[in-house]
């Protein structure tokens, strides 16, 4: 959070990752933080670049055909943690309860948001720019972007595959347990 409000500074945690390998050497953690920082500028970089277009439908591509429903009953399951899938319902539940989730979580929801039920990426995004504490404008409106296939991916959209993703990342249902039993 204090990264997204700025109190925090990307050359400052850039530099304490380096001084810590320096000590204690590289490793998978400090490998994905480096890479994550890199992501956040360069979504901030995009996003100078294309300040209206990543608020609309088609984001920075203009070759993309949609096949929307539109169901509020979907949109309201899906922010309530009420669909389909117990993954998918554990991290939004995550989501409503302390304002953050993983960012894998926040990848596999909007997935699921976006070609599964098929809905309107933008509005995932708008849901995520309510609630998030850690929320930057950027980072959230790009990654959206991203998945729903609009953004600098050239392949069309990011589905991920939620079964894989569980027993990846739950498989021992340790994740859905802890928000799905409140």
């Amino acid at each position: 959070m204090a990264l997204a409000l700025g109190c925090l500074s990307p050359k400052k945690i850039y530099h304490e990752i380096k001084r810590y390998e320096e000590q204690f050497g590289a490793n998978d953690s400090t490998y994905w933080l480096v890479f994550e920082l890199m992501w956040r500028d360069y979504f901030r970089l995009v996003m100078e670049k294309h300040p209206k277009n990543f608020f609309m439908q088609n984001g920075i591509q203009n070759n993309v055909k949609w096949n929307l429903k539109h169901s509020v009953l979907d949109l309201e399951n899906w922010k309530n943690g009420k669909t389909q899938n117990d993954f998918v319902n554990a991290n939004m539940l995550e989501l409503k309860y302390t304002g953050f989730m993983s960012n894998r979580g926040r990848q596999n929801v909007a997935s699921y948001l976006i070609h599964d039920l098929k809905l309107d990426w933008r509005l995932g995004a708008a849901y995520f720019e309510e609630m998030l504490i850690d929320y930057d404008v950027s980072s959230n409106w790009c990654n959206w972007a991203y998945i729903a296939g609009v953004g600098n991916d050239p392949r069309n959209g990011r589905a991920f595959n939620l079964d894989k993703q569980v027993k990846t990342y739950d498989p021992e249902s340790k994740y859905r347990k802890l928000w799905l039993e409140k």
